[in-house]
């Protein structure tokens, strides 16, 4: 990645951010600001992983981690804030000629993404949002069959480029169904489905040098971060979200979504790679009840 590329990236971020704010904003858009429905969602997953650190080994490690976030949410059909905080724990493995060996995996994650209408994709059904996604990824990972380098971990910072598209299937009237002889009626139901992709435009890893030993431990003066690099375009990384949601009858939200995220650093040797498959259900609590 050079520097055509950070400039291509911050043009495409501004290009995104100017489309959408093309007007200053008003009382009575700030009126509109206020009154836009915030949330904060609570979030528990279960899903399928896999990777591997050619660091220590091109053995791939494969496991189910367990999904937590804490999330804060304001959003309409004009603008979309998201702040989440997640945490996956599990236990990953590989078998190779017959032997075994298990690393226990923590996935820490922050991010922040801001998604603005584009007016003319959009409609009555329709809703199409692009912006922009910053993210921190931080990994720790414990394995004793590496015996000295047993802990490893890394921090993986990206900023994505975003677009979501989101489609009403709300059941504005009831409906009388009938299967074989049994009577059924469908109430009416406020719903939507949402796809949202994020592309990787400013890649970065913190992460070790080849092995995990630094001269440090050899001298007696540990130090946690010995040997690390942090490489401001390193890799590539994409994700995909695709939300299913239902507004309650008290205004709040459950939201059932499934979660592809996969990624990789740069490097010749010691480059890592992960990816991940989440399904989550989202609790979202209407704070100020619009």
């Amino acid at each position: 990645m050079n520097k055509k590329t950070l400039i291509t990236s911050i043009l495409l971020l501004v290009a995104f951010y100017s489309f959408s704010q093309n007007e200053k904003l008003d009382d009575e858009k700030l009126s509109i600001n206020k009154g836009r429905p915030n949330y904060i969602g609570v979030t528990m997953g279960f899903g399928a992983g896999n990777f591997r650190d050619f660091a220590t080994s091109p053995l791939i490690y494969n496991g189910n981690p367990f999904y937590l976030s804490l999330s804060t949410l304001k959003m309409d059909n004009k603008r979309e804030t998201e702040s989440v905080f997640s945490f996956a724990f599990g236990n990953y493995n590989s078998i190779y000629n017959n032997h075994s060996a298990s690393s226990n995996v923590y996935i820490f994650s922050l991010f922040h993404s801001e998604l603005f209408q584009l007016n003319k994709l959009s409609s009555e059904k329709w809703n199409v949002k692009i912006g922009g996604l910053l993210n921190a990824t931080a990994n720790l990972r414990f394995n004793p069959s590496l015996l000295n380098n047993d802990f490893g971990y890394e921090i993986i910072p990206t900023l994505f480029g975003s677009m979501k598209v989101t489609r009403d299937i709300s059941r504005e009237r009831v409906k009388n169904k009938k299967f074989l002889f049994i009577k059924y009626k469908l109430k009416s139901t406020s719903r939507n489905l949402a796809f949202k992709l994020n592309v990787g435009l400013i890649n970065s890893a913190y992460r070790n040098g080849y092995v995990y030993t630094g001269q440090s431990s050899i001298l007696n003066e540990l130090k946690a971060f010995d040997d690390y690099q942090f490489k401001f375009f390193s890799g590539f990384r994409m994700n995909t979200v695709l939300d299913y949601t239902v507004a309650l009858k008290n205004k709040n939200k459950i939201q059932f979504s499934y979660l592809w995220d996969a990624y990789k650093t740069g490097g010749d040797f010691n480059k890592l790679e992960m990816a991940q498959h989440t399904f989550k259900i989202t609790l979202l609590f209407n704070t100020n009840n619009k």
